[in-house]
């Protein structure tokens, strides 16, 4: 009895050999479905991120626009409380009076020495961007966003808004090379952000 017992184990163990294998990793059929969830999973997710992503870049403008539009509103005032309606006024508190404003009381240009016009918003090419940039950083705050004064030829490689002067007055400003920008007529002091 002990000797079938004996081989029935042995024939066991033998069967359990040829058959045992060492499971380390997955299947292909596991990672056949793990892909295609994963896919599934992305499918829905990425439009859902990318508008959240577009939403952000809307929101960044709005309230920058916004802002721009309250600040300006704190320009004109200053210059009506200023002695003689001037010229030049200091609007980022530095303690020149670098801020040129025209005779409708909205900022138009720059000057360095509080003196002398470096350029305004109805220049041609680099100097007029820099105005529109210029403008803008002066009439508020911005932390953490930057503005680039467009080049020559009225592109930015850098920055969070491209200021671009667009004669007549005008400047506009358009958010990390997007269809977002905010327009600032100067003539009437209105901001158009979208």
């Amino acid at each position: 009895m002990i000797s079938s017992c004996e081989g029935f184990m042995y024939k066991v163990s033998t069967a359990m050999r040829l058959y045992h294998f060492d499971a380390k990793g997955f299947t292909l059929i596991e990672l056949v479905i793990v892909v295609v969830l994963l896919s599934m999973l992305a499918a829905v997710a990425l439009p859902r991120f990318l508008n959240v992503t577009q939403e952000a870049e809307v929101a960044v403008v709005k309230s920058t626009g916004g802002a721009f539009s309250t600040g300006l509103l704190i320009a004109k005032t200053k210059w009506e409380l200023s002695s003689n309606k001037q010229a030049y006024l200091d609007m980022d508190e530095d303690g020149t009076p670098e801020t040129i404003f025209n005779a409708k009381g909205f900022p138009i240009g720059i000057s360095g020495d509080g003196n002398t016009a470096l350029s305004d918003i109805n220049n041609e090419g680099e100097a007029g961007h820099d105005a529109c940039s210029e403008i803008l950083t002066h009439v508020i705050n911005l932390s953490g966003v930057t503005v680039i004064p467009a080049d020559a030829n009225g592109k930015c490689s850098s920055g969070d808004f491209c200021a671009k002067a667009m004669g007549n007055n005008e400047c506009i400003y358009t958010y990390k090379n997007s269809k977002n920008f905010i327009k600032y007529k100067a003539n009437t002091g209105e901001v158009l952000y979208q």
